[in-house]
């Protein structure tokens, strides 16, 4: 059993992977909780599989202030030392990128899980916090990234500083016209992404001289069912994937170590 935990700016999304199949729970991150706070919710989660078969924990992380927090109530709650993906590593990754340091480990993860998925050049579509897309060369190089909002961002934006404007639960409506608020929000948000995610693919597809697989991720990726011929592959759990991949090259490397002292 792996547990792979992906520490991102609205929620952390903890990974169980038992017999090649994951099982996904999640935690909000809350800037003002405590230690004690997310040991418990791990606790919680804990209470669903079998500690002693734990095998290896791993952790990827954008929030920094949450970083240390989530490690030491790993160490306390799973009896687990994780191992944190950071750059030290990044020499082990068959992904390579002329800067890592600006890169997220969200999306190297990405990028890691969707080359060795597909053994070839792709472009991610992670439908996360923030909206990224995220291309892998023919020579397995970081090709570029490109950020926007996401589509729950987009909506709280709307909602928080337009004081008619509620919040709103996320449901594509069938015409891209509305004819009430709820519709009108969710019509200009969600065919707005729909235009942009084809906009972008067509672009990005455009700009290279070699054939992609379109990968699309992210908790909210089965929301935008018209984009669904866009992508070739649909894989909520790219994200943990990646790091359960990034974890077996570092044991590998240490194996390879160990054996050579």
């Amino acid at each position: 059993m792996f547990i792979a935990i992906d520490i991102g700016n609205t929620n952390i999304t903890v990974g169980v992977r038992n017999n090649d199949s994951w099982q996904e729970y999640r935690i909000s991150s809350e800037e003002d909780q405590t230690l004690a706070y997310y040991t418990q919710q791990l606790a919680i989660i804990a209470e669903n599989i079998d500690k002693d078969k734990i095998e290896g924990v791993g952790v990827s992380s954008v929030v920094p202030h949450l970083t240390d927090v989530i490690l030491d109530a790993t160490k306390i709650e799973l009896h687990q030392e994780p191992l944190l993906f950071q750059k030290k590593w990044y020499h082990l990754l068959p992904i390579q990128t002329a800067n890592p340091e600006e890169i997220g480990t969200d999306l190297l993860a990405n990028a890691l899980a969707g080359y060795l998925k597909n053994q070839g050049p792709c472009l991610i579509v992670d439908f996360g916090t923030a909206l990224t897309y995220t291309l892998v060369d023919p020579n397995a190089h970081l090709g570029g990234v490109a950020i926007a909002p996401g589509i729950r961002t987009s909506m709280e934006s709307l909602s928080g500083n337009a004081a008619q404007l509620p919040e709103i639960p996320l449901e594509l409506p069938e015409k891209p016209l509305g004819t009430n608020t709820v519709e009108a929000m969710n019509s200009g948000i969600l065919w707005g992404f729909v235009g942009q995610v084809t906009f972008m693919i067509d672009k990005i597809k455009s700009s290279v001289d070699y054939d992609i697989t379109t990968i699309a991720t992210g908790g909210l990726s089965e929301v935008l069912k018209p984009l669904e011929d866009k992508f070739d592959i649909i894989d909520r759990n790219l994200t943990i994937q990646g790091i359960y991949e990034f974890f077996k090259l570092v044991q590998a490397d240490q194996n390879v170590n160990h054996e050579d002292s």
